[in-house]
């Protein structure tokens, strides 16, 4: 069977038009993208015989390694749906050497994982938890006498 690669990092050279500038510079320093040539080196010791491809390249039938510069695939989902109806199978390798098969299972949760990310929701939801906590213990710090 014959592999296919492509690698896309258009999420992370520019900047989506819904995305405030702010919000898309935090994303992109947790995020921690590599680099082309970075992920080239990663394809080539698992897969030496890997055909790079681009988006509009003619290709036989045969299994496609899609290269995430990062751990979750920002800026992928639209790319996944095409690669998933052309190919038999679809694997990822991302850019903290992890490689796994494209399920519809694993898809779902990494579509979970991009909205959590981009939303920040687990961080607005943990901090006043963190602050009501953190008031607490210091009032009873301070009661005590240790402060």
């Amino acid at each position: 069977m014959k592999t296919y690669a492509f690698f896309d990092n258009s999420f992370f050279t520019q900047k989506p038009w819904w995305l405030p500038i702010k919000l898309y510079n935090v994303i992109y320093q947790r995020s921690n993208p590599r680099t082309q040539e970075y992920m080239l080196a990663l394809l080539s010791e698992k897969f030496p015989d890997a055909e790079l491809i681009s988006k509009g390249d003619s290709y036989q039938m045969g299994r496609i390694v899609l290269l995430y510069p990062d751990s979750i695939g920002l800026g992928w989902s639209g790319l996944e749906k095409e690669y998933i109806k052309k190919f038999k199978e679809v694997n990822v390798l991302n850019g903290r050497k992890r490689y796994f098969s494209l399920t519809a299972v694993a898809r779902n949760k990494l579509l979970l994982r991009r909205i959590l990310e981009v939303t920040f929701l687990p961080e607005f939801i943990f901090a006043p938890c963190l602050l009501v906590t953190g008031s607490i213990l210091a009032i009873k710090d301070k009661m005590a006498g240790r402060s």
